[in-house]
């Protein structure tokens, strides 16, 4: 009987089996392969595919050879089938890349020394590894285009660099919808150009560099700032609103020389806004408080920080003596640390035993867990989501991009609508699934009455975009006067942030702590200066000079958010790190040790000044952040209500 010889069935898990150079993987159906080859760690080169636009296959950069397939196919558009096999390795697919690449450096400028490029450039990469050791064709002759053209104020094009690989027109037609770029001319003429000639207005065109797999499109900010192996890359968070756009921060010489995208796909789908990304050197001001200083009567005179802390102490001691706890507020920032933060509400709470504490100006009522339902990839899924005025975009610019992804590729209704003319909407949404409401702090009130409206008929789902990068963290860490940690309810409602001030002006509050203070101070200077005149002690802990700073009793330099270690969460709970990415500009100790010491003095002995210590204890003491670790959604299954 003659041996059976039939190969064994698939098995039916949904997944497809490939070779790829000898190497075997079982992979998702409709997986490309080169994401197949990515799998296998198998290394294939292409210009033109990018992992969040559609294939176009124009670079013919990807050819590998395919069994069974009588031509060359293009591994960035073909998808895996069973029993593919796969070879990338052929002479056949060595002689078709060094073709690709001679036709490529064919009418490239000899300007790598000098292009701002060197050293990130595919092309450069490319040709060491898979060119030809020369070229056929003299380099007299090649075709010439301008260079040095400026798009915007931010980006600037060199035409003769460029090697047609649509990224750029396909970032503006896929990713922002915004259609700036487009192809001109024909054959060797053609060149990349603006839309009419008109200069790029795009909040987002900052991702062009990025995407460019050469040195055509450039940062007019960042050109010749530096080298890539001059710099130190250190990964962060972005500083400029609550999304949380990932990113690596790239310094030379103790400056922060730019910020680069770093892909995040439940967050930021690594792209940045240009408010974002142009913010990177706005951190290197030397403008800064540098050492402690007591002022009294007599004047003004610098110290140690342990005399400043024991100062501290000793000043707010004696209002609370005088005039009892609720004569002392403490107000932090949106830009401190979950570990300040926790310390902060801590030192309020049970040091000063004071109710009044805040983290920003503007008050919060019935603030629970339940704004805060939606995440940002969730978008993606919901039927219909409705955006309530157009502040949640303007202070977290990204989410358009998001919503635009969820509109054009998943089919989501996006409705933006004016916050006070929502009700009619309710007859207008998808019968069934998921409903997204998206709404800015100052459109609290009215998302809440749509919501409730909307829960009648349909599951609904909210997000508040906080302000700041922490301003999230803050609130589920309690740094409010109505709320403790994970929303519980507090036994004394205190004042909010502006109220604290007012009341500090009539001199109802007599002893202050502010920490990071300058965030929000500019916004309130007439104010201030009355509170600076009527306070009895002021305590200021920050890295900006200010109304603040220059009044306060007791000063002691902070350090800013790229000085230190800890987490931040962002406005979908989502709690990430940041670490140190530049040396602190004053030799004080970390926030958490000053607010350790300052607890101490006032006969709170044993707090944890290090913030991976204040970690621990945060997360013991609220579970959501527990079971959010590093880079998860802290999701608070219920509000505690008083």
């Amino acid at each position: 009987m003659a041996a059976d010889t039939t190969p064994p069935a698939a098995p039916e898990d949904g997944l497809v089996g490939i070779t790829i150079d000898g190497r075997t993987a079982r992979v998702a159906k409709g997986t490309l392969v080169t994401d197949a080859s990515a799998i296998l760690g198998i290394h294939i080169p292409v210009y033109c595919a990018h992992p969040k636009m559609d294939p176009v296959a124009v670079c013919r950069m990807c050819l590998v050879h395919v069994e069974k397939m009588p031509k060359l196919q293009p591994a960035c558009a073909t998808p895996v089938s069973e029993g593919m096999v796969v070879s990338t390795e052929r002479a056949d697919v060595a002689k078709t890349r060094e073709g690709v690449l001679e036709f490529l450096l064919l009418n490239h400028p000899l300007d790598c020394p000098v292009c701002d490029r060197g050293g990130e450039c595919d092309l450069q990469d490319f040709a060491f590894r898979y060119g030809p050791q020369a070229s056929r064709f003299p380099i007299t002759e090649k075709v010439h285009f301008n260079k040095a053209v400026p798009l915007s104020d931010r980006i600037e094009l060199d035409q003769e660099r460029c090697i047609l690989c649509w990224r750029c027109t396909r970032y503006y037609d896929e990713i922002t919808g915004e259609k700036e770029l487009v192809l001109q001319e024909r054959g060797v003429h053609t060149l990349v150009n603006t839309f009419e000639g008109k200069p790029l207005t795009s909040a987002f065109q900052g991702n062009l560099p990025e995407i460019c797999p050469v040195g055509a499109l450039t940062n007019r900010k960042y050109r010749f700032k530096a080298r890539p192996w001059d710099l130190q890359r250190t990964k962060g968070v972005c500083p400029t609103c609550s999304y949380g756009c990932n990113i690596n921060i790239d310094s030379r010489d103790f400056e922060i020389k730019r910020f680069a995208s770093r892909d995040n796909p439940l967050v930021d789908d690594m792209w940045l806004c240009d408010r974002g990304r142009d913010s990177g050197p706005s951190w290197n001001n030397v403008e800064r408080i540098r050492r402690p200083v007591l002022r009294d009567a007599t004047g003004s005179r610098e110290v140690s920080v342990s005399e400043a802390v024991a100062a501290a102490a000793r000043s707010l001691r004696e209002v609370r003596e005088r005039h009892g706890p609720s004569s002392i507020a403490v107000l932090g920032s949106a830009e401190n640390t979950n570990e300040e933060i926790w310390l902060l509400q801590r030192l309020a709470r049970t040091a000063l035993e004071t109710p009044h504490l805040d983290h920003q100006l503007e008050a919060f009522p019935d603030i629970g867990p339940e704004e805060h339902a939606l995440g940002i990839a969730e978008i993606e899924q919901c039927a219909a989501v409705i955006v309530l005025g157009d502040e949640p975009e303007r202070e977290a610019p990204v989410l358009t991009l998001r919503l635009f992804k969820a509109q054009t590729k998943r089919g989501v209704a996006i409705r933006r609508v004016v916050a006070q003319a929502t009700r009619s909407l309710v007859g207008e949404l998808p019968a069934e699934g998921l409903i997204g409401l998206i709404a800015d702090e100052t459109n609290r009130e009215h998302a809440t009455a749509l919501a409730g409206e909307l829960s009648r008929s349909h599951q609904v789902r909210r997000m508040t975009v906080t302000r700041g990068v922490n301003g999230r963290g803050a609130k589920d860490l309690g740094m409010l006067p109505n709320s403790g940690p994970g929303y519980t309810a507090v036994d004394q409602a205190g004042k909010a942030g502006r109220h604290i001030l007012e009341a500090s002006a009539a001199g109802l509050i007599t002893g202050l702590v502010v920490m990071g203070g300058s965030v929000w101070s500019a916004s309130v200077t007439p104010l201030l200066e009355r509170v600076a005149a009527a306070l009895e002690v002021l305590v200021v802990i920050d890295t900006r000079p200010g109304p603040l700073s220059r009044a306060a009793t007791v000063l002691i330099p902070g350090h800013a958010i790229f000085e230190k270690g800890g987490t931040v969460t962002n406005m979908e709970g989502r709690v990430q790190r940041v670490r140190p990415a530049l040396p602190p500009a004053t030799q004080t100790p970390s926030e958490t040790r000053i607010l350790s010491a300052l607890a101490a003095e006032l006969g709170a002995a044993g707090w944890p000044g290090d913030h991976l210590l204040i970690n621990r204890e945060l997360v013991t003491a609220v579970p959501a952040y527990a079971r959010a670790g590093n880079g998860g959604r802290a999701l608070f299954e219920a509000a505690v209500r008083a």
